[in-house]
């Protein structure tokens, strides 16, 4: 969907500042940071910040020049979900900045020119990014993005008496191009919140038409009814109308941060939040839908995001553990062809297994990309361990060849770790419960004192045991 430092484990961690990979253009630093939303969803909840701090690093460093490019080409929208995962992030305001930087001087390749070609959604997208950057929409590289905006969405008419079909399509965004109109409710819940933030008239009118789109049974759909239909608002069972999780989640996510807390707004976002839930698997996977449906980071992630934003934090929670399931971290003994890309996450867990061996080959980089850029999102609602973490030894000392077990307390839930001794190690990963995890390491010859060690994916703890021959 376009659609290290030893740190405390928590939320309130400082994160470091990655690097963008060779060739980015130096800025000035951004104060964007996270929403207040975001903060006050999180402030009810005990987080790990690990799991969205190596997403993000990774992700940063996908970055060419302050570009995401998928097949030689600029990827505007790509850079654009990077920019404002990187946002959620604490640290990331300077690789913020230099997106913002590099994305300017080239929106016109995304959004249009202004005249034969508008595009509503991506307008949308780039004004909330913008605003995301500390920029300001209504003068981007000359570019006024909100009156730009306003023109590609339907203004309501003077007589809705005598103009129906017109006030039925009242704040509904099209595109303007000879290619067509590729406008959808995805774009349009952008739009909401890019007009409501800037303070525009137009704005109360494209809520009211995204609320529309929003079915009996909670869900939002993701294509809009044609232009000419009296009928614009969805309707469970209707062929148009089937539900979309991933529209969904995103209304959700641009409601809220529209900061709209009208009535209506209210309960479309309690009724979407239920039906989130309701979606969602025991195991906190979201099910994707239209062709091809299957659970995924993707859908999971966004979802869990708006969850989290609900506050609904036990549905959050188990999102993220999910998408966290597939974040692989394969270190030292542990490795894999995956080693150089920690922090990457998956688009489903057979990517995982198919990618150990092969590491992520140029023709699947762009879905890892994809589904890292959301993963960041829902990551943010990771629950923390809760123990210390630490590795103990059963026993004092054991002869060579002995599998003395071994303690590790203080993974956090879905946490991948590789424990080790010289000469044997064992695949971990923290448990729903976050109880300790108990393995047996085979001890190796040699009289001395050997260690055991637990690399996580950014941290390491040790002890040690007497090994005689």
């Amino acid at each position: 969907m376009n659609h290290l430092n030893r740190h405390v484990r928590s939320a309130a961690a400082a994160l470091s500042v990655a690097a963008l990979g060779a060739g980015v253009l130096a800025a000035h630093p951004a104060s964007a940071e996270p929403s207040p939303a975001l903060r006050t969803a999180k402030a009810a909840a005990t987080t790990d910040s690990t799991p969205s701090k190596v997403a993000a690093a990774w992700l940063a460093d996908e970055l060419t020049n302050g570009l995401m490019v998928t097949n030689g080409r600029p990827d505007f929208g790509l850079t654009i979900d990077t920019g404002m995962a990187l946002s959620t992030v604490s640290g990331y305001d300077s690789t913020v900045s230099a997106i913002n930087t590099v994305l300017q001087p080239r929106i016109a390749e995304y959004v249009g020119n202004g005249t034969d070609e508008s595009y509503a959604g991506a307008l949308a997208k780039t004004a909330t990014f913008v605003r995301a950057a500390d920029q300001s929409p209504l003068d981007y590289n000359g570019i006024n993005l909100v009156a730009r905006l306003e023109e590609r969405t339907a203004n309501v008419p003077a007589d809705s008496a005598a103009e129906p079909q017109a006030a039925a399509i009242a704040g509904r965004i099209f595109d303007k191009s000879a290619s067509g109109n590729f406008a959808n409710v995805v774009g349009q819940s952008y739009a909401v919140r890019a007009l409501t933030v800037a303070g525009s008239p137009e704005a109360g009118a494209a809520r009211d038409f995204l609320l529309k789109q929003q079915c009996a049974s909670g869900a939002f759909r993701l294509n809009f009814a044609k232009a000419d239909n009296p009928a614009q608002a969805c309707a469970d069972g209707v062929a148009g109308s089937e539900a979309d999780p991933d529209a969904t989640a995103l209304a959700v996510i641009n409601l809220i941060e529209s900061g709209d807390r009208t009535p209506a707004v209210s309960a479309a976002l309690t009724k979407a939040g239920d039906w989130l839930v309701a979606r969602q698997r025991g195991s906190g996977a979201i099910r994707s839908a239209g062709t091809g449906a299957q659970i995924n980071t993707n859908s999971t992630a966004v979802g869990g995001y708006a969850l989290g934003l609900l506050q609904l934090r036990d549905s959050a929670r188990k999102a993220a553990v999910w998408v966290r399931k597939n974040q692989p971290v394969d270190k030292y003994r542990c490795r894999t062809a995956l080693t150089k890309d920690i922090g990457a996450v998956a688009y489903r867990p057979d990517r995982v297994k198919q990618s150990t061996t092969t590491g992520i080959k140029a023709e699947a980089r762009d879905e890892w990309r994809r589904a890292t850029a959301q993963a960041v999102l829902g990551l943010q609602f990771a629950p923390a361990s809760k123990d210390k973490f630490r590795i103990e030894s059963v026993r004092k000392q054991a002869r060579a060849g002995e599998r003395p077990q071994f303690r590790v307390y203080g993974l956090a839930p879905a946490e991948n770790a590789c424990v080790m001794v010289n000469g044997d190690f064992s695949r971990i990963k923290g448990k729903p419960s976050g109880d300790k995890i108990v393995r047996k390491l085979q001890m190796p010859t040699g009289n001395q004192r050997r260690y055991a060690v637990v690399y996580t994916s950014d941290e390491d703890a040790r002890t040690s045991i007497l090994v005689r021959n």
